[in-house]
């Protein structure tokens, strides 16, 4: 059977998200006539549960289904995910001038540390690939030192001082926005963070929506992707993007995300 012959199921990760959001989804699925199965993904598992092959799965969780997901026959075709081209080293050679951390450094945790800052210096580090092995932050370089021993200390996991990063100076950024995209339109958009404090709305303004499609007019990683954009001062800039199988959501359109995606993973012939 090829993908269009198959009905189409989300497969949500149900010990991923709260209920809330899980909720949202289940009645998303409902109003676009879509059908919703859920699995359990068992923590730094390397295999999934078996699934159905009555359907063809578009994947929602955590970042281990997706890579878990990625390798696998049946479903790595709901996974709108490539390793190679989600990263930041990656976004700043694309985007350029139009990245907040134009001129950050990629480097390495262990290379940090080998640097000369003084112990109170503020540096802002985040991992160069969405692979959230750490939140992005504000840390001084004494913290980050005294982190990394603690990583050598426990020895090989998850996360080692050999993790590529980012470093970049600190920014003052008045809000942040997240942007659904596919086909180089922004289909659904929350605001997440005001001030450097947590505050969901639904939508966006227009020149944030204007400024995300001018961007993908340049460059895209994916059809299907979001892209975290915030004020800083009078102008925007791109924050990152990641993998649209494993953003949160924020106060955005669920609806329009599910049947947005839907539409495209039908039209995609393979």
């Amino acid at each position: 059977m090829s993908r269009n012959t198959k009905p189409v199921c989300w497969l949500i990760q149900e010990n991923s998200i709260n209920r809330a959001e899980f909720e949202l989804l289940a009645t998303a699925c409902r109003t676009a006539a879509v059908p919703m199965h859920t699995l359990e993904v068992i923590p730094f598992s390397a295999e999934l549960p078996p699934v159905s092959n009555d359907f063809n799965y578009i994947l929602y969780g955590s970042i281990t289904l997706s890579r878990l997901a990625a390798n696998h026959p049946q479903l790595r075709k709901g996974v709108f995910f490539d390793e190679a081209v989600f990263s930041m080293e990656n976004y700043l050679a694309r985007w350029g001038q139009h990245m907040l951390n134009e001129g950050a450094i990629v480097t390495t945790l262990a290379e940090l540390v080998q640097q000369s800052y003084a112990d109170d210096h503020l540096l802002f580090i985040r991992p160069d690939h969405d692979n959230k092995t750490f939140a992005g932050e504000l840390k001084t370089f004494g913290a980050i030192k005294k982190w990394v021993k603690e990583l050598e200390a426990v020895g090989p996991g998850e996360l080692t001082p050999q993790e590529k990063i980012i470093v970049a100076a600190p920014m003052q950024l008045a809000a942040e926005w997240r942007c659904w995209i596919v086909n180089k339109k922004v289909i659904a958009a929350s605001r997440y963070r005001e001030n450097f404090r947590l505050s969901k709305q639904a939508g966006c303004p227009p020149e944030v929506k204007d400024y995300a499609e001018a961007r993908c007019q340049e460059y895209t990683p994916h059809d299907v992707f979001v892209m975290d954009i915030c004020r800083c001062g009078d102008s925007y800039y791109i924050l990152e993007c990641g993998s649209m199988n494993a953003a949160g959501f924020y106060h955005a359109d669920v609806t329009a995300v599910v049947q947005h995606v839907t539409d495209y993973f039908i039209s995609v012939p393979g």
